[in-house]
């Protein structure tokens, strides 16, 4: 079964509904709840669908990729998003998380991990962005 699973931790110089809007700016369909300082959510691979989008819109599929794939242990793997971006609709992606006030975690984990990552961060290297001609 594939889980994709969120997590941002909720300073307490933060308003909780606004890192909740974070989270949903990416993650619309997915039902997040407080755990102590965290926000907490799990979803199936339908929960990824908004960051696929925003990985094109923002072309950033081939960092996104590497990422993933860097972060791959087994069945699963990792990725971050800056929190504070994500409050205005923007996507940036991180290896690790960096910023003071954290960063939205996601875990994906399946039994067909490498199809996931091909699926929302596809190899679009060899291809030719015909807008430019």
């Amino acid at each position: 079964m594939d889980t994709v699973r969120v997590e941002v931790p909720v300073r307490a110089t933060e308003d909780p509904e606004k890192v909740r809007e974070a989270v949903m700016n990416v993650f619309p369909d997915l039902e997040i709840e407080g755990y102590g300082d965290f926000l907490k959510g799990e979803g199936n691979t339908e929960s990824l669908s908004e960051l696929r989008e925003a990985l094109e819109r923002r072309r950033i599929r081939l960092t996104a990729r590497g990422i993933l794939i860097k972060n791959m242990r087994g069945k699963s793997t990792r990725i971050y998003i800056n929190k504070q971006a994500a409050l205005i609709g923007r996507v940036n992606v991180l290896e690790e998380p960096i910023t003071p006030l954290g960063d939205i975690m996601v875990e994906i984990e399946s039994d067909d991990l490498l199809g996931i990552i091909d699926w929302l961060a596809p190899d679009v290297s060899g291809e030719i962005d015909e807008s430019l001609d």
